[in-house]
């Protein structure tokens, strides 16, 4: 669910290590077969509420199923759209990629796993109430879950190097203020380890 940057990168490399996959894919443009790297595959529009039907018996018969969509409007759409649907598939493996934003503000000081989670942003709280619709789902109907909160993404395309020669950046000054990022094929070769050591319902 969601094909950007992070989706992309991981299925680049699963292309890469010659992995076998039968793969569907959802955005907003319609509904059409498309090709990454080295494979071909079904791309299905959903867009808001509105979804291509078609979308339904792909889900039923998905064994991985990744979600790199955030909430809109406060509410995660895979979950309001779909959640009886993944209850009765085969899925073995379901990740969900939230943000670093629902720790909130902790002062400077490190956060990890088991820090509080203190959100004041509406993307901070929009995304630890998804995460705890996804943990409820999970538990209650018993579907292997994890999460992984990610930071600032950047990539050999993005980055602020690029972004200073360009002259397109936004100074942002401010007193103990910090940025944390991480490099798309840093979450990718994550992502495909946790192919082999799922930790259900871990946090990462």
């Amino acid at each position: 669910f969601g094909f950007g940057q992070v989706a992309e990168n991981f299925i680049k490399k699963l292309s890469l290590e010659n992995y076998d996959i039968n793969l569907s894919a959802t955005s907003r443009d319609q509904s059409s077969l498309k090709k990454i790297g080295k494979i071909t595959y079904r791309n299905f529009n959903f867009k808001d509420e509105k979804f291509d039907a078609n979308l339904i018996a792909e889900i039923k018969k998905s064994d991985h199923i990744l979600i790199s969509i955030p909430p809109i409007n406060g509410k995660d759409l895979v979950i309001k759209n779909f959640s009886k649907i993944i209850e009765n598939s085969k899925v073995k493996w379901l990740t969900y990629l939230s943000a670093t934003s629902v720790y909130g503000d902790h002062i400077g000081k490190w956060v990890d796993e088991n820090s509080q989670t203190k959100p004041k942003s509406s993307n901070g709280l929009s995304r630890l109430y998804a995460e705890k619709e996804w943990m409820s789902l999970s538990i209650s109907k018993k579907i292997p879950l994890q999460i992984f909160r990610l930071s600032g993404i950047y990539s050999d395309e993005k980055n602020i190097l690029l972004r200073l020669k360009s002259g397109k950046v936004n100074l942002i000054k401010k007193k103990n203020h910090f940025f944390s990022r991480i490099h798309v094929d840093d979450i990718a070769n994550i992502l495909f380890k946790s192919l082999e050591i799922f930790k259900n319902r871990e946090i990462f």
